[in-house]
């Protein structure tokens, strides 16, 4: 079935949702850093296009955080995605907007930055690509209508979102001026946006859910206990609605740069793990590569997670 047909069917005959066929989806995020990176970043999208997946999503940092932000870069990089056969789905990443405040990215405003990154890719409720597909965001709800680049789709039976949570500790920054602020509201609109997603997947007997974000929030994964400050919430209610939905749940993020899969996730150090959650951390600029999903309903577990390696771009543990 056509993609952008399947995802209006989503919004109007929910009980169109549980089609249930195999497919397979693409990811990939932290990826162009530095003008010396374009190329491998083009070759990154031209090899998903090669595997035709329903779609792909870039799951944050389209610059790196020691570069200044600049018009003509994030028009560049949008005209990449556009210029896909494949329907992109984008969700921000720290880079940016919340690390403009820095230095070497010249102390600019990050509330500015982000008004321009929803303004140049979230105009419409639609993915990138030749053959856009069609989203519905977060701007529907009155109380977070600001949240337009928080958007969620189905596809043969799965329901996928993406939430703007990203890493510095996702903007929860008291000595940048105004950040707590932001962090607040976003991190409340996130909230509610995952419970929305699971509420809507439970309503149309969804066979799994997928979530996409660009930050690492898993504290254990730097040797900490407990929870980061930013992600608490995030994960809090990323846990409570999984275990309550019960059938298959897939996290996709970014921000740690290298390949990781772990399956029955652990949210909190020592926690009790969850035994329908897996986690996918997808290459970053240290190997600029892909990761690959086939979503099979004929398999236990639904999700079948990989790496996609990019013929021309260096290996991983190779970088120059």
């Amino acid at each position: 079935m056509n993609i952008r047909r399947c995802a209006l069917l989503l919004l109007l005959f929910p009980a169109a949702l549980a089609a249930g066929e195999r497919f397979a989806f693409a990811a990939l995020g932290c990826l162009p850093y530095g003008p010396n990176s374009f190329e491998d970043f083009e070759r990154v999208l031209a090899e998903i296009d090669r595997h035709r997946p329903a779609f792909a999503v870039h799951l944050g940092d389209i610059k790196g955080g020691g570069e200044p932000p600049t018009v003509a870069h994030y028009e560049r990089v949008r005209a990449a995605f556009d210029a896909m056969e494949t329907p992109l789905v984008y969700t921000p990443g720290d880079n940016e907007w919340t690390d403009v405040v820095r230095d070497n990215n010249g102390r600019q405003s990050q509330l500015e930055w982000l008004g321009r990154v929803r303004e140049m890719f979230f105009e419409k409720e639609e993915s990138r690509g030749r053959h856009p597909m069609v989203l519905v965001s977060q701007r529907r709800d009155g109380r977070f209508s600001k949240f337009v680049e928080n958007a969620r789709w189905a596809h043969e039976g799965v329901v996928f979102a993406t939430v703007h949570v990203v890493g510095s500790s996702n903007n929860n920054q008291p000595a940048v001026d105004g950040a707590v602020a932001e962090f607040e509201e976003r991190d409340a609109a996130n909230a509610a946006w995952i419970r929305e997603t699971f509420a809507k997947a439970t309503e149309n007997s969804a066979l799994g859910v997928v979530l996409c974000f660009q930050a690492a929030p898993f504290a254990a994964d730097f040797g900490r206990a407990g929870y980061d400050s930013g992600f608490e919430k995030f994960l809090r209610t990323i846990e409570s609605e999984a275990r309550a939905f019960a059938k298959p749940v897939l996290l996709l993020y970014a921000d740690d740069h290298n390949y990781k899969l772990v399956e029955k996730v652990t949210f909190e150090h020592g926690g009790e793990p969850a035994p329908n959650v897996t986690r996918m951390c997808a290459f970053g600029d240290r190997s600029r590569h892909a990761v690959m999903v086939v979503v099979d309903p004929e398999r236990p577990g639904l999700f079948l997670c990989g790496p996609l390696f990019v013929p021309g771009n260096a290996l991983p543990g190779v970088m120059k």
